[in-house]
This record gives structure tokens, sequence and C-alpha cells, in this order.
């Protein structure tokens, strides 16, 4: 026995717990968008009937809805005008039409002014109290839109009404309104404009002449009288710039020929070679008279002694010319001082003119720095002066012609159908809506949901396999009346071959050496006992010697689903010895063995927790080669956990979507492995008529396509 309980805990080869942790992995390793398409088939009518409530609520607050109209109307912006800003008093261009300026033109259609104007044009509120005129007011700026058409700068106006032509009059008045207020607001721009450029005008004008003033007399006190007054004194300069050269070559000209002759004259000299003495021609004609004397004193001295008269007389008259030769060079030598003199003069007058000329142009050069920045200052005055004049020309001769920065492109026309409700697009937010909210549910209630519908989740979830699936018997055509003789009746069912499935997984995982095989379960009513029978039923038709043992001592659930006879000796009486084993009396139709529990006032638990219960089995493990155990629940029977020891394997069964995994594992944690040796799960009461909540790793998943093979 213990080698089968060890043998079945590994899981053997090839057996359930090998299977489906290879599965385990495969799932892991990649994407399997079957989970995805399970949960919404499983999840179906929960998003079909949100849905279909979100399309009934939508379709009743649509029918509920009054209807409306909607008329619409275009006006194109333009910026051809033109404002002045008072800020700097300069003339700018109406700024373009940005996309900050059209909707500034939106909030004004939309504005309280523009409604008081339609209100007033209609007569909307004649005869209407305050709250009344603001009652309609309100809804006029309600009702009215303006929208940019794309990037264009055109407005599409439109107003909302019950009525259609309500709509259309509202619209168009509303599209009027705005083109009169653009107008009235450019006429208002342009008197604006030209009582600023009037006032400014007059400002202008005293500056321009005040400006003027002030340079003329600068002129004047500065001894500016022209514009050419520095040009003048400039070539005043040059030419004495031109005159001091002249001069001052002339006057070394005259110092160096009379230092010329003064040296000559030093150096012991007669004239003869004095270069200014040659040139004067009264020196010429004495050097002829002397050089006549000199020949007639040198020819009467080789005739005469030298007191001889004629000789006298000759020396006295060559004596007397050179006297005049020297009187000659003294006068000429007089007239190079002079001369001198004269150069020296003119050369220090013409000096002293030219340092008054640049001493002039000096002063004229600062005076000039002024003059032109109050030339430039007048200059800037005036022009301005002149700007204004001509902008006010233009405003005075455009008065009375202005137009509007919008002009009517088209006007509303009386709408024929509503503009709301809108059903096509109510019942496609409806559904939009309804879809949302019926897979949110769905979520919501597939994540509150803690039963487990598949054995995929049973092999994520918990640390023991799924040994197999036990489908509901009504869901397969077969009568709920009696399930435990189902097996008996149709042996080739699909019913039939769940259990064989599960004593299968069972064999598989034991090597077949389990002989006894606990079946119990987390919670009452969950399929354990209709389990046990029809596992047992299946285990003796194959040819298996098989014992059942009831050991439920609260519900006798075997007892009462065979319908064993009333005071029937069973277990308790084996156990206490009042009752010797009799194994015919417990068989069911030559099927298999039954030890059912007959009703007791004392509560026996300690018979089933004592050695009198272990002696039993091994006893009956000489009989028989399955011996399957029907125990109570393991959370509300303490004992359970201590018959489950006695058994090779145990085998949970779990209710199909209703029993909830928490208390699964409550019930796996009371079974500790070391103790007891739990070889899986079975799920039992799987509706086959509700295969949207199976898995396609599930082999019921396909039983549409072999169930007629059990036929």
């Amino acid at each position: 026995m213990e080698g089968s309980r060890e043998l079945a805990r590994a899981g053997g080869p090839g057996g359930p717990v090998g299977h489906y942790g290879e599965h385990s992995l495969i799932a892991a390793d990649r994407m399997d968008l079957t989970e995805s398409v399970s949960f919404f088939r499983r999840q179906f009518k929960t998003i079909v009937i949100v849905t279909a409530a979100a399309l009934a609520i939508g379709a009743l607050l649509s029918f509920l809805m009054g209807k409306t109209y909607l008329a619409e109307s275009t006006v194109m912006l333009t910026d051809d005008a033109a404002i002045v800003t008072q800020s700097n008093a300069s003339m700018t261009a109406q700024p373009v039409l940005t996309s900050e300026v059209v909707d500034t033109q939106m909030q004004i259609i939309a504005s309280e002014e523009m409604a008081k104007r339609v209100s007033d044009a209609l007569a909307l509120g004649a005869g209407l109290d305050d709250a009344g005129q603001r009652e309609v007011l309100d809804e006029l700026q309600a009702n009215v839109g303006a929208r940019r058409a794309g990037e264009s700068y055109a407005l599409t106006i439109s107003y909302q009404a019950d009525e259609p032509g309500t709509a259309a009059s509202i619209a168009n008045e509303f599209t009027r309104q705005y083109v009169n207020w653009e107008l009235s607001a450019e006429q208002e721009r342009n008197r604006e404009a030209r009582a600023i450029v009037e006032e400014r005008l007059a400002e202008l004008r005293d500056q321009a002449q005040a400006d003027t003033q002030a340079l003329q007399q600068y002129r004047i006190n500065q001894n500016l009288p022209s514009m050419t007054g520095a040009s003048l004194t400039e070539q005043e300069i040059s030419t004495y710039n031109q005159a001091v050269t002249t001069a001052r070559a002339e006057a070394a000209e005259d110092e160096a020929r009379l230092q010329t002759a003064l040296a000559q004259l030093r150096s012991g000299s007669t004239g003869d070679d004095v270069g200014e003495a040659l040139d004067s021609p009264v020196i010429a004609s004495l050097r002829s008279q002397e050089a006549v004397a000199a020949a007639a004193v040198a020819d009467l001295s080789a005739k005469y002694g030298p007191n001889h008269p004629q000789l006298i007389r000759a020396n006295s008259q060559l004596a007397e010319v050179r006297s005049r030769i020297e009187a000659e060079i003294g006068r000429v030598i007089s007239n190079l001082r002079a001369k001198r003199a004269v150069s020296a003069q003119r050369l220090g007058s013409l000096n002293a003119s030219l340092a008054a000329a640049r001493q002039n142009l000096s002063r004229n050069n600062a005076a000039m720095v002024g003059l032109s920045e109050l030339e430039r200052a007048a200059e800037a005055s005036q022009g301005i002066y002149e700007t204004y004049l001509n902008r006010f020309k233009e405003l005075i001769a455009a008065e009375g012609s202005e137009k509007p920065n919008a002009r009517v492109l088209t006007f509303a026309s009386t709408p024929i159908f509503p503009h709301s409700p809108n059903i096509p697009l109510n019942m496609a937010l409806a559904l939009i809506i309804g879809l949302g909210l019926g897979i949110l549910a769905a979520y919501i209630k597939e994540a509150l949901f803690h039963g487990v519908s598949t054995p995929d989740e049973i092999d994520r979830e918990f640390p023991v396999p799924c040994l197999a699936s036990i489908p509901l018997l009504t869901s397969m055509g077969g009568s709920s009346e009696h399930p435990a003789t189902a097996i008996q009746e149709a042996p080739r069912s699909a019913f039939a071959e769940s259990f064989r499935s599960l004593g299968a997984s069972i064999d598989l995982a034991t090597q077949g050496q389990a002989k006894v095989i606990a079946i119990t379960s987390a919670l009452p009513d969950e399929g354990k006992t209709v389990m046990s029978c029809s596992l047992a039923s299946v285990l003796a038709s194959g040819g298996q010697r098989t014992m059942l043992i009831d050991c439920d001592l609260r519900r006798q659930g075997i007892s009462r689903l065979l319908n064993m006879q009333a005071g029937q000796k069973g277990l308790v009486q084996v156990l206490n010895g009042s009752a010797p084993i009799d194994f015919d009396q417990y068989v069911d139709d030559d099927v298999f063995c039954v030890l059912p529990l007959s009703p007791s006032k004392d509560e026996p638990e300690h018979l089933l927790r004592g050695q009198e219960f272990v002696d039993l089995l091994e006893q009956l493990r000489e009989h028989f080669d399955r011996i399957i155990l029907d125990l109570p629940p393991v959370l509300p029977i303490a004992a359970t956990r201590i018959l489950a020891s006695r058994a090779d394997v145990v085998v949970m069964a779990t209710k199909w979507r209703e029993t909830s995994k928490f208390a699964i594992r409550a019930a796996l944690r009371r079974l500790p492995p070391e103790h007891v040796n739990v070889l899986g799960i079975a799920l039992s009461g799987v509706d086959m008529s509700r295969r949207q909540f199976l898995n396609p790793h599930d082999p019921y998943f396909y039983y549409s396509q072999y169930e007629n093979y059990y036929a």
C-alpha cells in the first residue's frame, strides 16, 4: 500500500502530472488567443444583455427628446480696414486674420450685445419685463453658434430652434446684425482715427514750426547763413595755404640773395662778383666807364709820369667811376634788405590770415553739429506732420464709404429635417457605450467569478492536476432520476466514458497499484457520491472486484442514492463487531459490492478514525481489486482528513463553475501531502449544453463533433 502511495505521489511515467505540466509550459510560452475567445463566448449573454439595455435606453431617450431644427448661414471675413493706435500715434494696418482674430469674431457673434441687437430687431422681448428679456437673451446665446470652416476665413453662423422657420429667421438676423455691427465698428474706427489724427496733427504742426524757428535762430546766433559756410571757409584756407607757400618761398629767396651779397662784400670783394650788382644796368654802365677809365690811366701811365696832369685827371676820373659803383652796390644791398623785409612781412600776414581762417572753420564745425541736429529734428517733425496731414485728408475723403470687414456668402434657408435627435448617431453612441459597459460588466463578472470552468484553470491554480471532467447527465440527454444506474443502463454513453477516463487517469498516475481510492469534496453537494458510485460501476464493469463504502456518517449519500433497505447492517455494525462481513449481502445487481451506512443515534466517528477501520481496509484489500471510499466533505467534517489518510489516493470532486477556488485551496491545505495523497481534482456536473464556458483544450469542447460516436 505504501508503495502504491509513493508511486501515485510521484505521478508515474506518463501520468497526469507530467501531461498537465507540459501543457502549462506550452501555454506560458506563447500567447493563446483562445482564452480571449473563450472569455467572450462565456460572457456573450452578459454583453448582449447590457448592450441591448443601452440600445433600449438610447432609443427611449431619442424618442423622449423634442425635435429641434438647425439653420446655418455663412459670412466671410476680410481685412481691408486700417486703424490708428493711440499708444504711439502712428498708422498701422489692421492685424491679419489669425486664428485668434477669427476666434474673437466667433465670440462676438455669440455675445450678449449681438443677442440684444437680434432681440430688438425681431421684437422678441417686446412687452416683457427685465426677467423675461433676460431669458430671451439667454436663450438666444444658448442656441446660437459660430464655427470656422477649416482654415478658411468663412464663418458658419447657426441657430437651433423648435420651429424651422424660427431657426432660419433668427440665424439670418444674427448674420445681418453681425455685418451691421462690423460696418458700424468700421465707421467708429474711422471716426476715432480722424479725431486722433486731427488732434495729433495740431500738435505736430506746432512742433514742426517750433523746430524750424529753433533752426533759423541757431543759424543767426552762430553766424551760419547757409549750409555753404563751412565749405567757403575750407576754400579760403586752401587759398591761404597756397599763398603762404609761395610767400615763404619768395622770402627765402630774398633772404638768400641778401645773405650771399653781404657774404661776398665781407670777403673783400669790390662788387665785381656780386650777383645782384651785375644784374643792375647802372652798375653795368659804370663798369664799362670804369674799364675805359682804367684803360686811359694805363695808357697815360705808360707815356707820362705820375704827376702828369693828364694822368692825374685820368686817375681822378677812374676813382670817381669806382666811387659811383660802390654807391650803386650799396643801394642794391639796401634794396635787397627792403625786399627781404617786405617778403617776411607778407609771409607773416598770410600766416595770421590762415590761422584766423582755421579758427573760424573749427568754430563753424562745432556749430554745424548742433545745426545738423536741429535740421534733422526739423525735417522729422515736418515729415511726420506731412504724413498725418495726408492721412487726415484720406480719412476725410473715406468718410461715408466704409465697408464692413465681413460679407454675407449665403443666408440660412428653412431646414426640412430636424437636427436633433440624431437617431442614427444616438443609437451608434448607445451601441458603443453598451458594448463598452457590457465588456466592462463581463470583466467584472469574470473577476468576481471564483469557480472552476476548465481543466486548464485547475492546472494553473492548484498544485494538483485535473483528472477528468464529468458531464452533467441531463445535458447529454440522460435521466436525472437515478444517475447512479445510468452507466449500467448505457455503458457506452459519454457519461460512462468520462468515468472510464477518470479510472484511466488514476491507473496512469499509480501504475494501477492504487487499491483504496477515496472520493471527497471541499463542500457538500458537489457530486462526490454520484462520482463514487459511477466510478465503482465502471471499475466493476471492467472486470475488477470493487467495493463501495459509504463513509459519510452525516448524509449517508451512497445509502440514499442506492436506496439501501432501512435497518440493513452496514459499516458501523461491521466496525463495532455487531455484524460479520457478508459480501453477498452488499452486492448491488451483481455489479459491485456496497458497504452502506445505517442511521445511528450514536456518533461512531471514533470507529472510522480508529484501528478498526484500518483493519477492515486491510481485510478488504485481500478480497477486492478496488475499494472506493465515499468520504464526507473536507471543510465541514474534521474526520475527513483522517479517513483520507487511510486511502492510497484521494480524488477531490469539484462542481463545475460553482465551487469557489478559495474553498478548493482551503480543502487542499487541510489535506497535507505528507499524510494524504491527493491525486487530483475531478470536475463534476459539466453542462455540455453550455460549451461556451469550455476551453479548446478541454475534450468536451469538441463534443458536438463526436457525440454521435456514442450512439
